[in-house]
C-alpha cells in the first residue's frame, strides 16, 4: 500500500505548488503605457522640445475601456545683437532673448467598446484637443457608433469603425459667420502589424466630417514603429500628419501708415493657416 500511494504523492508534491503559483499570479485586466521625449540645447542657441503621452487600458470579458492623453511643446529662444558706440573701439553690444512657443498640441481621449459578437462591437467616445500654433484654443467631441474587427490575429490586427456625434470648437481667432459647433460623422481603421519579435508598426486613420458644410472635413493619420528593449522598456518613433480642409485663422495686427510713435493698431485682420501640419516625435516607452 505505501508503494502504491507513493507516485500519488509525488504528482501531488509536483502539481500543487505548480497550480498555486499560476492562481497566485493571475493576468492582470489592465495595462498602461508612458512614453517621454525630451530635448535641451543650450549655449549659443536655445531651444527646449518635450512630448509625453500615456496609453491606460481596462478589459474586462467582453468590452474595453481606454483613455489616452498626451502632447508636444516646442519652444524656441532668438537672440538679437545690437551695438552702438561713438567708435568702433567703444562700442557696446546688447543682446537680446526672446523666448516663443512654435508648438504647443495636446489632447485627451476616452472610449469605450462593448462586443455584440465576437468581431462586431459598439462604442462611446469623448476627446478633447489643443493647438495653439493651428489656431484651435479647444475642441470637444462626443461620439458613437459600431466597429469591426477584420483581422483578429496575434501578429496581424486590422479595425474600422464608423459612428456620429457633435464638435465644438473654440478658436484662437474667429471672424464673423464662422460655425464652431456643429453635428459630426467620423469614419476610422486601424492596423497592426507585429513585423519582428520584439517590433510592432501601428497605423491610424480618422477622418472626420460637418454635416452642415462638407467641405470642413479633418483628417488625422498616425504613424509608430515601437520595438522592445526589454519587458519594461521600448522605443518608439512617431510620425502623425493632421488635414483641415478649413484650416483656421489667426487675428493680425495692422498699424495705422504713416507709422506713429507709437504705432497706432486699427485692429486684427484675419489670416488662414496652412492645412497640413505634421509632428515627428521619438520616445522611450514605459511598461507598468
Amino acid at each position: 500500500m505505501r508503494h502504491a500511494c507513493l507516485p500519488v504523492f509525488l504528482a501531488s508534491s509536483i502539481l500543487i505548488p505548480s497550480w498555486a503559483q499560476e492562481a497566485a499570479a493571475p493576468k492582470r485586466p489592465w495595462s498602461d503605457k508612458a512614453a517621454l521625449s525630451y530635448v535641451a540645447v543650450g549655449g549659443n542657441a536655445s531651444s527646449q522640445s518635450l512630448g509625453f503621452s500615456n496609453e491606460y487600458k481596462y478589459l474586462w470579458a467582453d468590452a474595453t475601456f481606454a483613455f489616452n492623453a498626451g502632447g508636444v511643446r516646442v519652444s524656441t529662444t532668438t537672440i538679437d545683437r545690437t551695438a552702438s558706440g561713438p567708435s568702433l573701439d567703444a562700442a557696446t553690444v546688447v543682446e537680446t532673448r526672446t523666448t516663443k512657443t512654435s508648438t504647443e498640441t495636446y489632447y485627451a481621449n476616452l472610449r469605450y467598446d462593448h462586443n455584440i459578437t465576437d468581431r462586431l462591437q459598439w462604442f462611446g467616445a469623448a476627446g478633447w484637443e489643443r493647438n495653439i500654433p493651428a489656431g484651435l484654443e479647444a475642441r470637444m467631441t462626443g461620439l458613437g457608433g459600431l466597429g469591426y474587427w477584420w483581422i483578429k490575429a496575434d501578429r496581424m490586427k486590422f479595425f474600422t469603425d464608423a459612428g456620429v456625434g457633435y464638435t465644438k470648437e473654440n478658436l484662437v481667432f474667429r471672424p464673423a459667420g464662422t460655425d464652431d459647433r456643429f453635428a459630426t460623422f467620423r469614419v476610422g481603421a486601424k492596423f497592426e502589424k507585429k513585423l519582428f519579435d520584439t517590433s510592432v508598426f501601428t497605423s491610424e486613420l480618422n477622418i472626420s466630417d460637418s454635416f452642415k458644410d462638407s467641405q470642413n472635413y479633418l483628417g488625422v493619420w498616425r504613424n509608430a514603429l515601437t520595438t522592445s528593449l526589454s519587458t519594461k522598456l521600448a522605443l518608439k518613433v512617431g510620425y502623425d500628419v493632421t488635414y483641415k480642409n478649413k484650416p483656421a485663422f489667426v487675428g493680425v495686427p495692422v498699424v495705422q501708415t504713416p507709422v506713429s510713435t507709437p504705432p497706432v493698431i486699427l485692429g486684427e485682420a484675419p489670416f488662414q493657416l496652412k492645412k497640413t501640419d505634421t509632428v515627428f516625435t521619438t520616445s522611450l516607452v514605459i511598461t507598468f
